[in-house]
């Protein structure tokens, strides 16, 4: 199963140890065996029964072999942007349901960890409050311009959402509430999100995005993940 790899130049890069365990015992060199997988995989056609989202990542997936062997997949801008858009939708729609029956407790959390993302989503609630109509996200939301995010903070919080959401059923959920509510305070404090007059109209929808998407998996991981209430204010 490839694993995410976090760098400063890469939103969505995935690294696989399967040419090591193919090329273990062959009379062939690692990156034989990691090239031979290459062309295996980029020569395969687009199977019919896939979704068009997955069409679309595939068409924008980059595979390579790393010195050490290793499989390399990095997602491009637009792969990015096409599951960034589907991601809002699922929000919208009330979609990625947490099969848990928790019952959040009406109170502010006493553990200062648990506050700090509780006060995370009030903040992302308080940001949403006060969305311009005439800004709101659509469906043709603009997510990245010439091919990358402006801001390394809004990159960064993007792939914490990335992360997120591949370790959903993984990962220790506090741990997880802690490392998206920490990526969304560095975007908020760099980030302008809500004076429009001084911000692009595009930039100011991919960040509200970015806002609503960190709002809804907050909510998740606070109410039925920890059991907790996620505060629309403090």
């Amino acid at each position: 199963m490839p694993k995410q790899v976090r760098n400063q130049t890469a939103i969505a890069l995935y690294r696989s140890s399967i040419a090591l365990q193919f090329g273990a015992g062959s009379i062939q060199t690692t990156q034989q065996v990691a090239g031979q997988i290459i062309d295996f995989f980029l020569s395969s056609p687009f199977d019919s029964a896939k979704t068009e989202i997955e069409k679309k990542l595939l068409r924008d997936l980059t595979v390579r072999a790393t010195e050490a062997g290793q499989l390399e997949f990095e997602f491009g801008a637009i792969a990015i942007t096409a599951w960034l858009q589907v991601v809002l939708q699922h929000c919208s729609s009330q979609g990625l349901e947490w099969q848990s029956n928790a019952a959040p407790n009406q109170t502010l959390s006493k553990n200062p960890e648990i506050f700090f993302c509780q006060y995370s989503y009030a903040r992302c609630a308080a940001l949403l409050r006060l969305v311009d109509s005439q800004v709101l996200i659509s469906q043709e939301a603009i997510w990245l311009r010439d091919g990358k995010l402006l801001l390394q903070q809004e990159r960064s919080l993007t792939a914490q959402i990335v992360t997120t959401l591949d370790t959903w059923e993984e990962a220790p959920v506090l741990k997880a509430a802690i490392a998206l509510s920490q990526a969304f305070q560095a975007f908020y404090q760099h980030c302008q999100i809500v004076k429009y007059s001084t911000v692009d109209c595009e930039i100011a929808q991919c960040r509200l995005a970015l806002v609503m998407i960190t709002h809804w998996l907050l909510k998740q991981l606070l109410e039925q993940g920890l059991g907790v209430l996620a505060p629309e204010t403090l």
